[in-house]
C-alpha cells in the first residue's frame, strides 16, 4: 500500500511552496527585462510602504508606466493572494514566537470557542474578512485581514480564499476608476 504524502503537513515544506510563486513571477520579470520589472518594483514598494493609500498609488503608478489596467489588476490580486497565502498558511510560525506566540495561541483559543458557540459565528467571520478586506480603509490589507482570520482560528485555505476574493473585486474597481477618470481627461 502506498501512503500518500501531504506537502502542506510540515510547516517547512509549506513555507517554501507559499514562497515559491512570488519567487516564480519575480524571476519571469527580472527575465522580462527593466521595462517590466522596474514598474513592477515601483507598484509593489507603493502597495506595501505607501502606509493607508498603497491601494491607490499602486494602480495609479502602473498607469503612469502604461501597463494595461488588466495587467494591474491581474497583478495588485497576486499581491494580495499571495501575501495573504503567505500569512495564514504560515500562521503556526508565529504562534512559536516566545513570548508572542502564547498571547496568539490564547487569543485564537478564545476565538475558536466563541465562534463554535455561536450558529453563524463562522459564516460571519468569513463575510466581516471579505466586506473589511474590500473596503479600502487603513488597516484593511490582505495580511492584516489573514492575521484576523487565522486568530479568530478559522481555516487557512478559506481565509486566504475570501481575502483573494476581496481583493478581486476591491482592485478591480480602483484601477478601472483612476483609469478611466486618466483616459477620460
Amino acid at each position: 500500500m502506498i501512503s500518500r504524502i501531504n506537502l502542506l503537513e510540515n510547516s517547512i515544506r509549506r513555507f517554501f511552496l507559499t514562497i515559491t510563486p512570488a519567487l516564480s513571477v519575480a524571476l519571469i520579470s527580472y527575465f522580462l527585462g527593466p521595462s517590466v520589472y522596474m514598474p513592477i518594483i515601483s507598484i509593489v514598494t507603493s502597495f506595501f510602504f505607501a502606509v493607508g493609500v498603497g491601494w491607490i498609488v499602486s494602480p495609479a503608478l502602473g498607469i503612469a508606466s502604461g501597463f494595461h489596467p488588466l495587467w494591474i489588476i491581474l497583478l495588485l490580486i497576486f499581491i494580495s493572494s499571495q501575501s495573504s497565502l503567505i500569512i495564514s498558511a504560515n500562521y503556526d510560525f508565529l504562534e512559536k514566537i516566545p513570548l508572542l506566540g502564547s498571547v496568539l495561541r490564547k487569543v485564537r483559543k478564545r476565538a475558536g470557542k466563541l465562534i463554535e458557540k455561536h450558529d453563524l459565528g463562522e459564516e460571519v467571520s468569513y463575510l466581516s474578512i471579505f466586506w473589511l478586506m474590500f473596503l479600502p480603509i487603513y488597516g484593511s490589507g490582505p495580511m492584516v485581514m489573514s492575521l484576523v482570520g487565522r486568530l479568530l482560528d478559522l481555516d487557512w485555505i478559506r481565509v486566504w480564499t475570501t481575502v483573494t476574493l476581496s481583493a478581486l473585486i476591491r482592485f478591480t474597481l480602483i484601477t478601472l476608476l483612476i483609469y478611466y477618470s486618466v483616459v477620460t481627461l
